[in-house]
């Protein structure tokens, strides 16, 4: 698989759309919560660790133009869609960053209010998950607020036997990461035919599903 420390180099992962990690959403929630939060009646910064198409900036700067966003990805493929949508819509108060997070607490001289990131710690390596720790320490300022959201699979627990024989399958073929997953994944369910998970109904029934969707929509094998 074509990938930078866990993260797939090759594909576009589609955006979704996170409430949860928006500046509006997280300020109330802590002082709901009786903890103080950025004032965000005023100029603010939010940067986003591991942003790709950057959806949920982009909801942010049209709706908050009081907030200055900054996105941060290793994808370029999915900054450019980033990059496009907001240059589309006129959208000055949000930017993307090309870079690992290494990288990126090189070049940075920005301190922000909120750091979220939704999803990446799940996939990436350990010395980036690292990196945003060491992110936050270094540019997240006082009283500022860290958001990290990371993967759990109690439903999907059957899949990870799956997840795992995917990936190895993947790495062992030829072609981009799109291509070598729909091969691994043609050969699973070949297995699935041949009765391999005749004992597990519901996971032949989640095999069938990935088939149907395209391979940068598999959360559970990416």
């Amino acid at each position: 698989m074509n990938t930078h420390d866990g993260y797939v180099m090759d594909v576009a992962y589609p955006p979704h759309f996170h409430k949860e990690i928006q500046p509006v959403w997280l300020a109330s929630l802590a002082q709901f919560l009786g903890t103080a939060a950025p004032d965000i009646t005023r100029p603010y910064s939010c940067c986003e660790l591991g942003c790709g198409m950057g959806i949920n900036l982009l909801v942010a700067a049209a709706t908050n133009p009081l907030g200055q966003f900054v996105g941060v990805d290793a994808n370029d493929k999915a900054l450019a869609i980033a990059r496009a949508a907001a240059k589309s819509v006129g959208l000055t108060n949000v930017h993307f960053v090309h870079a690992d997070f290494a990288h990126f607490a090189q070049s940075n001289n920005l301190f922000f209010d909120f750091i979220v990131s939704h999803g990446v710690w799940s996939w990436i390596a350990p010395n980036q998950q690292r990196n945003i720790l060491q992110l936050v320490a270094k540019f997240l300022k006082p009283k500022g607020l860290f958001y990290l959201h990371y993967m759990c699979h109690p439903g999907a627990t059957p899949m990870v036997p799956i997840q795992a024989l995917l990936n190895d399958l993947a790495k062992q073929l030829p072609g981009t990461s799109e291509e070598k997953l729909s091969a691994a994944l043609d050969f699973v369910c070949q297995l699935d035919l041949a009765g391999a998970f005749v004992d597990q109904p519901q996971l032949s029934d989640k095999i069938r599903a990935l088939k149907q969707k395209p391979p940068a929509t598999w959360p559970t094998i990416s």
